[in-house]
């Protein structure tokens, strides 16, 4: 009689295996592959893998870390503090800017705070051919007597010849008036004479009937020329 050979236990054929757990097997001997192979290299990826994505700038990051960006930036922060100094150190302080208040009948000219710093600006306009020097003057008959003065055609006229004969704008603004006119005035109508007064750098301009308006400031109310100052 002859005897049976033990089996041999059976295990699971090649159509058992789940194929799910032979792509993660397979996947994870490829990753252990990948990893003695970075150990080998030091790092660099293995022949005929592809290189990483290049990774996106952002626009607002490119156009900001921009070296041009940035000196345009600096250029006008410059520019903008440049400004505000000059503003600041040479700004216009032109009194003679004249502007029109409600004040008054017929709305006052503001133009001096003083007989003063009214005929000051008379002198400077001119100093600076501004005929905003013929504002100064209450009326058309002042803006006359003063063109007839200087044999000009009119008030405007007048500014641009005296401009002409101006040699020194610096000195013709540093005007020496008499004592007597600084301070508060003690009535409503001054009298201010170029003869009284130190001109230099420029032709002496007349002399001037001031008057104080009702919003306070002080306006030309009428005008007499000099042709010569007396001699003391």
């Amino acid at each position: 009689m002859t005897e049976e050979q033990p089996k041999a236990p059976s295990g699971p054929g090649p159509g058992d295996v789940d194929p799910e757990q032979l792509r993660q097997f397979q996947e994870f001997q490829r990753f252990q592959e990948f990893q003695r192979y970075q150990q080998a290299t030091g790092g660099a990826p293995p022949p005929g893998a592809a290189p990483p994505p290049p990774q996106r700038t952002s626009f607002w990051r490119a156009l900001f870390g921009s070296k041009l960006l940035r000196r345009l930036l600096y250029l006008a922060v410059f520019l903008i503090v440049v400004g505000l100094a000059h503003d600041h150190y040479f700004g216009d302080d032109d009194p003679s800017d004249a502007a029109v208040d409600s004040g008054g009948s017929q709305g006052n000219v503001v133009t001096g705070t003083s007989p003063v710093e009214l005929v000051r600006g008379v002198y400077r306009d001119v100093g600076f051919g501004n005929p905003n020097a013929c504002k100064l003057f209450a009326t058309d008959d002042g803006r006359e007597r003063f063109a007839r003065a200087f044999d000009a055609q009119n008030c405007e006229a007048a500014v641009t010849t005296l401009k002409a004969r101006v040699v020194n704008v610096g000195l013709y603004e540093q005007l020496e008036f008499p004592n007597a006119l600084y301070g508060t005035p003690a009535t409503d109508v001054v009298e201010v004479s170029s003869c009284d007064m130190t001109v230099k750098g420029g032709p002496a301009l007349g002399r001037f009937v001031t008057r104080k308006q009702t919003n306070g400031t002080w306006i030309i109310a009428d005008y007499e020329a000099e042709p010569t100052c007396p001699t003391s």
